[in-house]
């Protein structure tokens, strides 16, 4: 039986992950929070604290809620399907370390294209033949 080295497996791909980029990360966040908060709770928001975005959220709220909702859950969706999709791309791209895979789905997840453009984009290693 041969054990296969922790070394071995970063050099065959199996267990690569790639973070996202912080300002990309902070900016989905953001979005994603505040595009709840104006889904859902819309009547908790400080609009005359926000100066002319505050007016613009108000404006979205009374004039466009029913638009602003269908794009939260459209957005969510969205981010599913490219988490479950990441999860098909890992395994076509040989990361085959289940832990690797949950890390891609929870990051594609929370921050959408960010996460999912990386795992696209990488292109494994070349496998050797004897």
């Amino acid at each position: 039986m041969t054990g296969v080295t922790g070394a071995e497996r970063l050099r065959d791909g199996s267990c690569h992950f790639q973070r996202s980029r912080l300002i990309w990360m902070i900016a989905i966040i953001c979005g994603m929070i505040l595009l709840g908060w104006v889904t859902l709770w819309p009547s908790t928001i400080p609009y005359s604290y926000l100066g002319i975005f505050g007016t613009f959220l108000n404006y979205l709220v009374q004039n466009h809620h029913k638009w602003v909702c269908y794009g939260f859950w459209v957005s969510w969706l969205i981010h599913v399907v490219e988490a479950l999709y990441g999860v098909k791309i890992c395994q076509s791209k040989g990361i085959t370390d289940p832990a690797i895979q949950f890390q891609w789905f929870l990051q594609t997840l929370l921050f959408g294209y960010a996460s999912f453009g990386l795992l696209v984009s990488y292109k494994p290693p070349a496998k050797k033949h004897c």
